[in-house]
């Protein structure tokens, strides 16, 4: 543990103590990890009906451990009303695994797999299992009163680079932070034609709505992804844990972690998602590529117009501090049509009042503010705007007037703008014009 950490923590470890047994008194766990070493970072993979698996566990096994140790849970699940061919798949899968297990040595590595088969219907799906082996990582930290630990999150059809446990455990030692989003980047090179275009459009997409939300003044502006976070163990139970939606837990939860102030990008390591379609989730990176397909490749988004918008009502904030009602309510009428229209929806003058008379700085005013017009709202806001007032444009066209706003030349090609993004992401100040 780190000097910052040791400071943060040493204050307070009875209070830290009883956040972990209120959280675990309130979670009950469906397993309890076995690990024969002291692990400084648990990674863990939701399993169902994964042909990539060995993939993702052997790259994990590629990479260096010049730090600490680590530990992988690996929880193989299906529902109770699963078709039966992929039941039977998650078997062999769990079977092999074992198998997997004890003809592998890795020095500092050490795996822990189970499984959760026939789950009920109403308990299952990525959320809940996924919660299962954050709650069980978070469970083995408390016990060896460890609760800096790190809990990544990782999916079974994603590889890491061979920086990933040194980069996290760096990062997590020389800060304070609560959470990071880890940079990604999809293998569109393994797939071809139209789902290779789809999967290209969609990251593009992905990425240029969180520039464009950074670009606003948003602080809650990073990717959500599921297989690339990682969280201390401590704030992981003191944010409520994972949630157990069937899909979006990750942007869920990451909310609440980003909430807290201590959330960062870290882009020193990378993770590679699979590009192949999946329809385990009602959305996410799987339906959304395969309606990209069905639409022709056609993929509309957000004007960059309306978040324009945004940033010009973001950028007045500090006048609502203290502001009579009186006041915030001019504030919203000088607002664009569009956006007054929504505030209106939103009892804005009230929702102002209410926060002044909770706060007593502007630093603590700009907390709650956000914490009212958090992520969420901002999606409600773009499409209430976008049923009116703006049109979508495609997503080639929104991310070429983002770069060329900032004074970049657009590259020609799908591939050569999400190229030009990715390494973008890794610039500190890249594209804050719009």
């Amino acid at each position: 543990m780190n000097s910052i950490n040791e400071k943060r923590l040493s204050n307070q470890p009875f209070l830290f103590m009883k956040i972990f047994e209120r959280y675990l008194h309130r979670n009950p766990l469906s397993f309890c990890p076995v690990f024969s070493g002291e692990l400084s970072l648990i990674v863990i993979i939701p399993v169902l009906d994964e042909p990539e698996l060995f993939k993702t566990l052997d790259s994990l096994r590629a990479c260096r451990l010049t730090k600490g140790n680590v530990g992988v849970i690996v929880v193989v699940n299906h529902a109770e009303n699963c078709d039966a061919e992929i039941k039977r798949k998650n078997e062999e899968t769990f079977k092999s695994l074992r198998a997997y297990i004890s003809a592998t040595d890795t020095p500092g590595l050490e795996f822990y797999i189970t499984s959760a088969f026939d789950l009920p219907v109403s308990e299952s799906g990525v959320g809940v299992v996924r919660k299962m082996a954050m709650d069980a990582a978070a469970w083995y930290f408390y016990t060896e009163n460890r609760p800096n630990g790190i809990i990544a999150s990782l999916d079974a059809d994603t590889l890491v680079e061979a920086n990933y446990f040194e980069e996290l455990l760096r990062y997590f030692d020389a800060s304070d932070a609560a959470g990071v989003a880890i940079h990604y980047a999809h293998r569109w090179e393994e797939v071809d034609g139209s789902l290779r275009e789809a999967i290209i459009k969609y990251e593009i997409y992905l990425r240029y709505y969180c520039r464009a939300l950074r670009y606003t003044g948003h602080p809650y502006a990073y990717q959500c992804i599921g297989s690339a976070f990682a969280c201390r163990a401590a704030d992981y139970v003191a944010q409520g844990g994972m949630s157990k939606k069937q899909a979006g837990e990750d942007f869920y939860f990451l909310q609440k972690l980003i909430a807290t102030g201590r959330f960062a990008d870290l882009t020193t390591t990378t993770v590679w998602p699979s590009s192949r379609i999946s329809s385990r989730t009602p959305f996410g990176t799987g339906q959304s590529v395969r309606k990209i397909m069905e639409d022709g490749g056609n993929f509309l988004t957000y004007n960059p117009a309306a978040f324009r918008v945004l940033k010009s009502f973001f950028d007045g904030i500090p006048l609502l501090f203290r502001a009579e009602d009186e006041t915030a309510g001019n504030y919203m009428q000088q607002q664009s049509e569009c956006l007054c229209r929504f505030l209106e929806t939103t009892a804005f003058p009230r929702k102002i009042r209410e926060i002044n008379d909770n706060v007593a700085s502007l630093p603590f005013f700009r907390k709650r503010f956000y914490d009212y017009f958090n992520a969420f709202r901002v999606l409600k806001y773009l499409n209430f705007v976008h049923a009116g007032y703006f049109e979508k444009v495609p997503v080639e066209s929104a991310v070429a007037g983002l770069l060329e706003a900032g004074g970049y030349t657009c590259p020609d090609t799908l591939g050569e703008i999400l190229s030009f993004l990715r390494s973008g992401d890794k610039t500190p100040g890249f594209l804050l014009s719009l």
